[in-house]
């Protein structure tokens, strides 16, 4: 049985998933990145959480200290996001050599 056209299995996929959520935890974005939405990962890791902490910071000036909490939440958001993202990497991007020739063959 060929090993390269079987579908991965559920667990390998919430493994895939549950690696993307660690990565933003990590670094807000890497997740992203490693699901293949690199444009989106780099955006919200250089613009998207220092604008969130920058208004993170002016809420809480104005609220006590709860401003705080908006950075968090957006974090917390991309972690979810990341994990239930579409994977977009191409896990195999050629097909085996004997499947090309069977083709051939035929």
């Amino acid at each position: 049985m060929n090993t390269l056209l079987v579908p991965p299995s559920s667990e390998a996929m919430n493994a895939q998933n549950a690696i993307a959520a660690v990565l933003s935890i990590v670094v807000p974005g890497l997740g992203h990145v490693y699901k293949g939405h690199v444009a989106a990962g780099l955006l919200w890791m250089f613009i998207g959480m220092p604008i969130a902490l920058w208004i993170g910071v002016l809420l809480s000036l104005a609220t006590a200290g709860f401003g705080l909490l908006f950075p968090l939440l957006c974090w917390a958001a991309l972690v979810f996001d990341a994990y239930y993202e579409k994977d977009r990497r191409r896990h195999h991007s050629l097909p085996p050599v004997d499947v090309i020739f069977a083709v051939e063959q035929d």
